[in-house]
């Protein structure tokens, strides 16, 4: 009898490590990212494959005594490049702060980028060994061969495999690659066609993250959305517009920027622009619209350059800058593309996902690639013993057993106005929550979001929350509608529905909604529609299921911990219901 094969994808960025799993038929068994597991945000610096995530996947999803072929996401010469370098010393960190010598440094000196290269080399050596050493040790399995592909060509596999579409225009777009921050493919029959790549230090994605760091947040800590969050309570700078334009320019297919002397006078000048420590955010809400309207205008000349090379008008969105949910919205209506694809992990780690997939198809050339949407479903289910252990000895006066009716019984609660917990089933893979690690709320009392955010989420006010809605009743609710499975996308309510649901609506009458269909998760949409039925709101409100500055909940204890120390008003997970007692006073 022939040994199982398994393909299993590492990203091994710095940051955002991730590990996914695709069977000998091409099915995706698991993907999940380290931070999750390690309740670290980002995860720097860590393997891809934690022990107990290794020894679990095992468990769950392989035969242990199966081939594996473990990929990574940096090519064969490019890890060569980042160990010569390291042997050399020209990365040693002892020597090499972080944002050493601010912006100008950030984006002209070679310091900088030897530093990165020398965690990139870190994370890169640390992750497969776990996977191969348990293998032996635990398994006295040596069947194990290791492969690797491209960073970019990751980006594109995880994107265009995982999309609709049996042929499409492919744009990776982030913030720095092996050589060069964007490439574009031609996708078409299950195979990806290099059609350009920009080689060089130019790069949008660098200068969103910098201007992050410029407005007072954390680009290491991935707040860009903050960035984005708060752009919509501010009007753009002309005279920054200008500054903006004399450093990025577009030509063709790649970003060019001037020579050095007039790229440090430009950058000292966007770098005094920087937000004190302690000034408050909404003074730089022009500062952060103006970068965004920069950034939509700069990406939306590339990828209407790219569409008239005539390689179709579906669009498939890889890398970190397809986190920009913002622009993603208005995409369509901005280039000639008429079809949009963005992954549920269009980052990094997303790559464990696309080296996976490589791996798979390099081994099965000439199978056709399935064009769907892919359930985003794809990490680890809360522990079974934990739950056991939960009934047991919780001694919960608030714990109810609601097998069938669970659902029902959430939306009384939501509906009633209560704060709720929300895990069923399988986590999600990439960085948001769309309804099976989620906080769900009633979106139509005003003053719900400040609610969430003063008593659960610990975040700035500006921050918006997310429809999730039933997709039947999209086109209702939302202008020039557009299916959004992954919450990767930006719309504008219609006038009609602004008033009914303010929690949900920014200031700009946008929301980053999640198209739920009952295909695609069965649970969640008996949920909305139970609540639909209460109310005559087909959506939710819809935030991760965390506080701020830490991961989405991994375990059932993450999310116990989450209930207790929050102003969580009840938790379902699975079928069960915990309820916290109601103050004195309160119904």
């Amino acid at each position: 009898m022939a040994m199982p094969r398994y393909y299993v994808g590492l990203a091994a960025t710095f940051h955002d490590p991730a590990l996914a799993v695709v069977d000998e038929r091409g099915e995706v068994l698991f993907a999940e990212a380290s931070e999750r597991f390690l309740q670290v945000k980002r995860a720097y610096g860590a393997a891809a494959d934690p022990r107990e995530v290794v020894r679990r996947v095992l468990r769950d999803h392989c035969d242990p005594q199966g081939e594996f072929v473990l990929a990574k996401a940096w090519s064969a010469p490019f890890t060569r490049f980042m160990e010569f370098q390291s042997l050399l010393g020209l990365a040693d960190h002892e020597r090499l702060p972080r944002r050493a010598g601010g912006l100008t440094r950030y984006l002209c000196d070679r310091s900088v980028l030897f530093y990165s290269l020398w965690l990139q080399h870190t994370s890169l050596r640390l992750s497969g060994g776990h996977f191969a050493d348990i293998l032996v040790r635990d398994h006295g399995n040596r069947r194990v061969r290791f492969v690797k592909f491209p960073h970019h060509l990751a980006h594109a596999a995880n994107a265009c495999y995982t999309s609709p579409f049996s042929e499409a225009a492919c744009a990776v777009v982030d913030g720095q690659g092996e050589s060069g921050a964007m490439s574009f493919y031609a996708y078409r029959g299950g195979e990806l066609r290099p059609v350009a790549a920009a080689r060089g230090p130019e790069s949008i994605g660098i200068l969103y993250s910098v201007c992050t760091d410029l407005a007072g947040f954390s680009s290491e800590g991935g707040e860009e959305w903050k960035l984005m969050g708060l752009a919509p309570y501010g009007e753009p700078d002309p005279v920054l517009w200008d500054e903006l334009r004399e450093l990025v320019r577009v030509d063709g297919l790649r970003l060019r920027y001037p020579r050095t002397p007039v790229l440090r006078a430009a950058l000292a000048r966007l770098q005094r622009r920087a937000r004190p420590p302690g000034a408050p955010a909404m003074e730089w809400a022009g500062f952060a619209a103006t970068i965004q309207a920069f950034y939509a205008e700069t990406m939306s000349r590339l990828l209407g350059n790219f569409h008239a090379l005539g390689l179709g008008d579906d669009l498939v969105l890889g890398g970190g800058c397809g986190l920009n949910s913002s622009y993603n919205g208005r995409l369509l209506a901005e280039t000639p593309f008429r079809r949009l694809h963005v992954p549920s992990a269009p980052g990094d780690d997303g790559n464990a996902l696309g080296c996976a997939l490589l791996a798979w198809r390099q081994d099965h050339p000439g199978r056709p690639a399935p064009a769907r949407v892919l359930p985003p479903y794809l990490g680890s289910a809360v522990a079974p013993r934990a739950l056991e252990h939960l009934v047991r000895f919780s001694r919960l006066p608030g714990l109810r057993h609601l097998p069938g009716t669970v659902h029902e019984a959430a939306a009384e609660l939501l509906a009633a106005g209560k704060l709720l917990g929300w895990v069923q089933g399988r986590a999600e893979f990439g960085p948001r929550a769309l309804g099976n690690r989620s906080i769900l709320a009633d979106p139509r009392p005003a003053e719900m979001k400040d609610r969430i955010n003063a008593l659960v989420k610990f975040r700035e006010e500006f921050r918006p929350f997310a429809p999730s809605i039933l997709d039947e009743h999209g086109p209702e609710w939302f202008e020039d509608y557009q299916v959004s499975p992954y919450m990767e996308r930006t719309l504008r309510f219609t006038a009609a529905a602004r008033a009914r649901v303010p929690a949900i609506v920014h200031v700009n009458a946008t929301g980053r909604l999640q198209s739920v269909r009952r295909e695609w998760n069965e649970r969640y949409h008996d949920l909305i529609a139970a609540f639909h039925r209460r109310t005559g709101v087909p959506m939710l409100l819809n935030t991760s299921f965390n506080i701020m500055g830490k991961p989405i909940i991994h375990s059932l204890e993450d999310a116990l911990g989450v209930f207790h120390t929050t102003g969580l008003d009840a938790l379902v997970v699975g079928d069960y219901l915990i309820e916290k007692p109601s103050a004195p006073g309160t119904p």
